[in-house]
């Protein structure tokens, strides 16, 4: 082999293009990973060495915010305060998606907002007048009553026992919000 003189670049290039070289990796098979695959490894390797270091607890408050190397040092764990955020109704900011109350009681987790093209519609107002019918002592034992929502407007039809039954369920559906109009076809059951 013809070796070149490594103070000349140049040369040492024109070496390597003529094949008169002898590099160690043209003897070992090249292996193909993807650039993903090639973080997941430097992430793995960076997190086993944090974890053989250890941390020096006579010179820290000997706690983390990295769950493994709590559980697996002994140290106390405590979780990040960054939030949880989404892009914000302008695009232009963040909102905080979930996790900052101060407590359990200030947030109702079975409250789901849902988009004005879904809330409000006929269907959940005629869930929410039943809901209400049914749970109101004047109006619990109208069984009866059919009820529709078309629009806003609810239809009432079927029997009740009084004309006062048909002015209380007139009266309590007008006072719900989203309600246009209730047109009853309501009988008096002789």
């Amino acid at each position: 082999m013809n070796k070149q003189n490594s103070a000349d670049p140049e040369a040492e290039f024109d070496a390597r293009e003529a094949g008169d070289h002898d590099w160690p990796f043209d003897q070992e098979p090249l292996i193909e990973v993807s650039y993903e695959e090639l973080e997941e490894q430097q992430r793995e390797a960076r997190h086993v060495r944090e974890l053989e270091r250890g941390i020096d607890t006579a010179h820290t408050e000997g706690s983390t915010d990295d769950p493994l190397l709590a559980q697996r040092q002994g140290l106390v764990y405590i979780p990040p305060s960054d939030p949880p955020v989404l892009p914000s109704d302008d695009g232009q900011n963040v909102a905080i998606a979930a996790g900052f109350a101060s407590s359990m009681e200030e947030t109702d987790p079975s409250v789901v907002r849902l988009p004005d093209h879904v809330d409000g519609n006929d269907l959940d107002l005629e869930q929410d007048i039943r809901t209400m019918l049914h749970n109101n002592s004047e109006t619990a034992h109208l069984t009866h009553v059919k009820l529709a929502v078309r629009n806003g407007i609810v239809f009432l039809t079927g029997s009740v026992q009084s004309e006062d039954d048909i002015a209380i369920l007139d009266e309590m559906i007008r006072d719900m919000e989203d309600i246009v109009d209730v047109r009853s076809r309501l009988t008096v059951a002789e």
